[in-house]
């Protein structure tokens, strides 16, 4: 078990930087700008992820949006490339088709010919006398997609792939950065818990609290332990039923900031005995852990309730 946890622990810390790692690179990759904006583009490979996917009945072709990378690649109902666009960086940019114009805007609205892309030239939002309330593009009936691919829904309801983007795009998500980095995060957990439990197993039947703050302080965080549990299984149990335990986690985060702040500055001062120190840490290491499980309880149950 020892060799285990010295293998579990260093593999977790990897897998924990790495999953933070690839969503920054991510990022850095995909939240960029263009400064020819106003020349045509060839398709746009960045890794990111598909904000939204219009649709011109019209002229028959699909608008294929990228909020990160501010740029749009246009094709045909087959799913072949014809013309990109891309503005200078943009925070959070909508797309809009309207009028035979192709908008991609964020306080300033850059506009393209919905045909062609050729540039039409620039509006402020606020000052603009575009109607903002009729957008007459959309991801419509026939057409759906996903973080990655674009879909031709049949009339029997089968999908085919029109537009899709290498595997590896995927790798730079934020789920798969989230997952990544979650199960590193666990890791971690796992082996300081392990680490904790076995200093206190070797303690636990003879240690004698002499300091009643210590002790005061240790089973404080041994209730606080359990309240978190208890919690945690009755948000997950209601949760096929209601949803409204799910708010609880705000008293419960409010709690552990606050008690986290005092009892932890308290701990670090107390002078007694190691035995008695080692109980405290393992207990508010079990504070911790449980409070964490009953936060991951709400992403559960949400998915339940939803």
């Amino acid at each position: 078990m020892k060799r285990i946890t010295k293998i579990l622990y260093p593999v977790s810390v990897a897998l924990f930087l790495c999953g933070i790692a690839l969503a920054l690179l991510g990022r850095a990759i995909c939240d960029r700008g263009n400064e020819d904006y106003k020349s045509i583009q060839p398709e746009s490979f960045v890794p990111d992820t598909i904000e939204t996917v219009l649709y011109d009945e019209d002229v028959k072709q699909i608008y294929v949006c990228y909020n990160g990378a501010n740029c749009v690649n246009v094709y045909t109902e087959e799913g072949k490339f014809l013309w990109g666009v891309a503005t200078p960086y943009l925070r959070n940019s909508y797309f809009w088709l309207q009028d035979d114009k192709l908008i991609i805007c964020d306080g300033d609205a850059y506009i393209y010919d919905s045909q062609n892309g050729s540039f039409l030239g620039t509006e402020n939002e606020e000052s603009s006398d575009l109607n903002w309330e009729n957008n007459s593009g959309s991801a419509t009936e026939g057409f759906c997609f996903d973080s990655f691919q674009v879909y031709k829904v049949s009339a029997d309801g089968t999908l085919s792939v029109i537009v899709s983007r290498p595997w590896w795009h995927c790798i730079f998500s934020f789920g798969m950065c989230f997952v990544i980095a979650s199960i590193g995060a666990v890791g971690i957990g796992i082996s300081i818990f392990t680490e904790k439990k076995k200093e206190y197993n070797a303690i636990r039947k003879t240690v004698v609290f002499k300091n009643q703050k210590a002790k005061k302080i240790k089973n404080y965080f041994r209730i606080t332990t359990l309240v978190h549990i208890a919690y945690t299984v009755l948000n997950i149990i209601l949760a096929f039923f209601t949803s409204w335990l799910i708010i609880g986690i705000i008293p419960l985060a409010l709690h552990m900031i606050i008690s986290s702040i005092i009892l932890w500055n308290m701990t670090n001062r107390l002078l007694c005995k190691k035995d008695e120190i080692t109980a405290v840490d393992f207990w508010g290491t079990m504070e911790i852990g449980s409070f964490i499980i009953a936060f991951l309880s709400v992403i559960v149950a949400s998915a339940i309730a939803g």
